[in-house]
């Protein structure tokens, strides 16, 4: 039976990212589908109302994706992985930038606590895609997969809050 890891190894660039986006979908998915069970505003006490729709959507898609990938995906791994190589330090495991860069995502989403909640989830998603990717394809392309993932990923987002 295939491991995961071999089964994604057969795959090219976009459909790594289409099967890549379609996981952060499908968890953002999840954790609406139960937070709107138990009865939670997810959107309470964001600024998305102040955007016009044009703006929300440019920010959402474009604008976001690309910083917070180049600030926690690209830079707080990279840093970290960097400084472990320096220190030979060997006893720091390798995921430990990725979930660093995980709970600082989640953090910077502090709209509310189930909002931090479903980031940190998707920051873990992303740490992971960057480290496969980083690995086949090296840190660069790594970046552009989490930035079109993450841009995927706030479509979603973006039609959910249009249609609410």
């Amino acid at each position: 039976m295939a491991t995961l890891a071999q089964i994604l190894d057969k795959l090219n660039y976009v459909r790594l990212a289409a099967i890549f986006s379609l996981a952060l979908f499908a968890v953002n998915g999840f954790f609406s589908i139960i937070f709107y069970l138990l009865d939670v505003d997810l959107m309470a006490n964001t600024e998305f109302d102040n955007f016009s729709t044009i703006e929300l959507f440019f920010f959402a898609v474009f604008f976001a994706p690309i910083v917070e990938s180049l600030i926690y995906q690209f830079g707080i791994i990279e840093s970290g992985l960097w400084i472990r190589e320096k220190l030979k330090a060997s006893s720091i495991h390798w995921f430990i930038p990725g979930l660093l860069s995980a709970i600082l995502f989640g953090i910077s989403h502090t709209y509310n606590w189930s909002y931090v909640f479903i980031t940190l989830a998707i920051g873990i998603l992303l740490a992971a895609v960057y480290y496969y990717t980083r690995k086949r394809f090296g840190s660069t392309l790594a970046l552009v997969m989490c930035i079109i993932t993450h841009g995927v990923n706030n479509i979603g987002a973006f039609i959910g809050q249009i249609l609410s």
